[in-house]
């Protein structure tokens, strides 16, 4: 009973930022589903070996971002066999603020479609960057240093300026 205590406050605590970290490995949401699932089921299977040496947060990323970099790999050798249609974007309800949040909503895609575009160690650092972990603590979960996650993050954040500019331009690349 105890690990699966262990299991459903660990999960319950991170489970957005685990959605959001899916978001940036998978486009469909159907795929985002199915990333999440396959991450808890890689967290319920490696919790009895966690030991506490690193912290949970730490611990955790590293076991989702593998898992969601697997996932990836596999979807790309998918994608190549068979072209998958552009998910439908989900249209907020009609209100006030409608339009704004169509904006937002369309801002939130373009910068994730960016996002899935890096390559998957830029893609790492970034969504770890983005969930508030320091460059400390991105060290620990990916084990670039320190200083070269900090110049990557720069370099990272020109790539993402120039593939929204791009997505606005509308060559979308």
């Amino acid at each position: 009973m105890e690990r699966k205590a262990a299991f459903l406050r660990i999960y319950e605590q991170y489970a957005p930022a685990l959605e959001r970290l899916a978001g940036a490995y998978a486009a469909a949401r159907e795929d985002r589903e199915d990333l999440v699932q396959e991450i808890a089921a890689a967290l319920w299977r490696a919790l009895p070996g966690y030991r506490a040496e690193a912290s949970e947060r730490t611990w955790l990323y590293r076991i989702a971002h593998n898992v969601a970099i697997t996932a990836a790999v596999k979807q790309r050798k998918r994608e190549k066999r068979e072209v998958a249609p552009e998910p439908p974007l989900d249209l907020p309800s009609a209100g006030a603020d409608a339009e704004q949040d169509l904006l937002a909503e369309e801002k939130r895609r373009m910068l994730f479609a960016a996002i899935r575009g890096l390559a998957a160690v830029d893609r790492q650092i970034t969504v770890l960057h983005l969930e508030g972990l320091s460059c400390a603590e991105i060290e620990a979960v990916t084990g670039i240093a320190e200083g070269a996650v900090a110049t990557r993050l720069t370099r990272i954040r020109e790539k993402l300026r120039q593939a929204i500019r791009a997505r606005e331009a509308g060559d979308g690349r």
